[in-house]
């Protein structure tokens, strides 16, 4: 696949759909009924108030899916000031990332 519009779409649970984001504090949700944040990858809310950014899956999986990813990275280290786990500095000096 060359695209990154995906060829086909598949509806999943609200965990799985966490654990395709790129960053975990990007996988947060709002439950709207009952006022409430919920963390399905469990490191979300930990790593907003601890200031990190990492990956909810292996970070070279995640990047491996879409590069541009690690631009969102960097984006968000700057942009917040929030520290980048030791995963991503790993998984982006892979010469396929």
């Amino acid at each position: 696949m060359d695209s990154r519009i995906p060829e086909k779409i598949e509806f999943g649970s609200p965990k799985e759909d966490s654990l395709r984001r790129d960053l975990t504090i990007n996988s947060l949700f709002y439950n709207i009924i009952e006022d409430k944040v919920e963390d399905f990858t469990e490191m979300g809310l930990n790593d907003l108030k601890s200031e990190i950014i990492r990956t909810p899956l292996a970070a070279f999986e995640t990047f491996n899916d879409d590069p541009l990813r690690v631009l969102r990275v960097f984006r968000f280290a700057a942009k917040y000031g929030f520290e980048i786990h030791e995963s991503i500095s790993e998984a982006i000096k892979n010469e396929k990332i």
